[in-house]
């Protein structure tokens, strides 16, 4: 949301007796901004595409703004690489309130990190949406939660 001002002129009735401007402030709402992220692995610019038009239609159909798009050929083995880099720092300029992709494991393949960096984006106000509907920002919570107490439970 975002304020905008609105000049009105207003009659007030005062000494001088003059029409005055009043400023009005009003929320005026946007859509929420989204930025897209596809991954393959293995050479595939087919699979790549077709995540990509998946994702776009879907934020097309939900009136979001796509602010940028990543898409990229590289391993989810681990959470170092260029994709995931570009995310972080829209991330870190505030360019985003949902980063979209098409199952978390386009995100990493390795659970605890992938959860690890959702929670990230979470605490830098990006919720993640999977297509697939697989994982949510609440689930994320709890499944961090168990993870710190099963640590702090073998220490």
């Amino acid at each position: 949301m975002c304020l905008e001002a609105i000049l009105i002129p207003k009659r007030r009735k005062d000494i001088m007796d003059k029409p005055r401007n009043v400023a009005v402030y009003m929320r005026v709402a946007r859509a929420p901004r989204v930025w897209i992220y596809c991954r393959v692995a293995a050479p595939d610019a087919f699979a790549l595409r077709t995540q990509q038009e998946e994702l776009m239609a879907f934020a097309k159909e939900n009136h979001y703004e796509v602010m940028g798009c990543t898409a990229k050929q590289e391993t989810g083995t681990t959470m170092v690489r260029s994709g995931l880099a570009e995310i972080t720092n829209a991330a870190l300029r505030g360019e985003m309130d949902i980063l979209l992709v098409l199952n978390a494991t386009r995100l990493g393949r390795d659970i605890w990190r992938t959860l690890e960096y959702v929670g990230w984006l979470g605490e830098h106000n990006v919720e993640v949406v999977c297509l697939n509907g697989e994982l949510s920002n609440r689930e994320v919570g709890r499944l961090l939660r168990t993870k710190q107490a099963m640590q702090g439970g073998a220490i």
